[in-house]
């Protein structure tokens, strides 16, 4: 039986174009190759074979980052500038300050409140019986 896959989230659906890739993983893999295989190649007449190694490696990094990486739907270069705009922009903070005993001096100033009522209910009607004998 022939199945085909549906994404849950139409947003999240890439199309695939050579060995399950998209076409922007493609594209930078494919100039990962080009700069790199000469590179390889070419390189070990001028540098040790060791220092041509990370050579490609340092150039292939982050062309393959820039092609593979995703991160909350952002490519790389969108989450390469929010996180650069948050870590180096001035950011807006509100001060606002709430100690954690707040609540309970609130609650404590809503006893005494309620106890300093009582007693003044408890004098006012005491004087009242005291004017009324008197």
């Amino acid at each position: 039986m022939i199945e085909i896959r549906i994404p849950k989230e139409i947003k999240n659906y890439r199309e695939k174009l050579f060995f399950g890739l998209t076409m922007r993983q493609c594209q930078c893999a494919g100039i990962a190759l080009l700069i790199c295989v000469p590179l390889y190649i070419f390189g070990n007449r001028f540098l040790p074979q060791e220092a041509v190694s990370w050579a490609v490696i340092i150039i292939a990094m982050p062309l393959m980052l820039a092609g593979f990486f995703r991160y909350n739907d952002m490519t790389f270069e969108k989450f390469a500038s929010e996180l650069a705009n948050s870590y180096f922009t001035p950011q807006k903070r509100v001060y606002s300050y709430e100690p954690v005993f707040m609540k309970l001096r609130e609650q404590y100033l809503a006893e005494e409140l309620a106890a300093e009522l009582e007693k003044a209910r408890g004098e006012s009607i005491l004087k009242r019986i005291l004017r009324k004998a008197g």
